[in-house]
């Protein structure tokens, strides 16, 4: 179903993003809510990190939340031999993302996707299950990405779990960065409850945090002598995104529901890299 020809290898070599895009699109909705600008912005976080190390260091990408970013996760650790965990709970996203890689980027690389790509379908805080149990797999994370439960509470606590794995050089990016959630996504619920005919539950003050890409870069700070906020192609392009254009009914529902933020729309993806640990 999704082994399209995209031309040789020596034309997809040419521009890997080009066809990092067309695969991307030809994923349904239902696992495809990333915008392109932010799925390249990743994909440019992914490949500069690869090119940056050694050849006896392994690349390890860890993301929370599978999707459309999950096909860069596996693109880049197909492209440096390395490894990807994804956790989400919902095991049929996993599925399906493993055949649309099969069928096309790993027939790109001549690779099998179990050996780069693993989905662990469990909660990412739980402490025998989720991020915790890196230590138990890898001896290091280079990229981290947050895309699941839009809380500041779950936000921090894959922070916590993912930090003593970073090293020099690391990246930690977040989607729906300029959320402000503390402890209940009550626009997803309100949302769900519309469905239901059932009447909003109204939001107080306390489930207020600070913006997520605020909280980040402090703990970030606390932890790192250097914590460097990195330009990213998802800031250049998404005014011109085809993602909010051609959603645009959608997005403007969720934008007044509260799922979407278009205040800050600019910190929807942001990125920092980390250097020097503190003592």
């Amino acid at each position: 179903m999704y082994d399209f020809y995209f031309g040789t290898k020596e034309d997809i070599k040419k521009d890997e993003q080009k066809f990092l895009i067309a695969v991307k699109r030809m994923m349904p909705r239902w696992v495809n809510s990333l915008p392109d600008s932010e799925f390249l912005a990743l994909a440019n976080i992914m490949d500069e990190r690869g090119k940056s190390l050694q050849a006896n260091q392994k690349l390890v990408i860890v993301e929370t939340g599978a999707g459309a970013s999950s096909l860069v996760c596996a693109f880049y650790a197909l492209k440096y031999d390395g490894l990807a965990f994804s956790w989400d709970y919902n095991g049929e996203k996993g599925s399906l993302i493993r055949t649309v890689c099969t069928e096309t980027m790993c027939n790109y690389f001549r690779k099998h996707i179990d050996n780069h790509w693993k989905l662990v379908a469990h909660d990412s805080l739980s402490p025998y299950l989720g991020l915790p149990i890196l230590k138990e797999l890898v001896d290091h994370v280079d990229v981290f990405f947050h895309d699941s439960e839009h809380v500041w509470n779950t936000v921090l606590g894959e922070l916590e779990a993912v930090d003593p794995m970073l090293v020099d050089g690391s990246i930690v990016a977040l989607d729906d960065a300029n959320q402000d959630f503390l402890h209940t996504n009550l626009a997803y619920i309100n949302t769900f409850r519309k469905k239901l005919g059932l009447a909003a539950v109204p939001w107080p003050e306390e489930n207020k945090s600070e913006p997520f890409y605020v909280g980040t870069e402090k703990f970030l700070k606390s932890n790192w002598e250097k914590v460097e906020y990195l330009p990213d192609l998802y800031k250049e392009k998404y005014l011109t995104d085809p993602y909010f254009s051609y959603y645009n009914a959608e997005f403007e529902v969720k934008a007044n529901l509260g799922t979407e933020r278009t205040e800050k729309l600019e910190h929807r993806f942001d990125s920092w890299r980390v250097t020097g640990r503190r003592k």
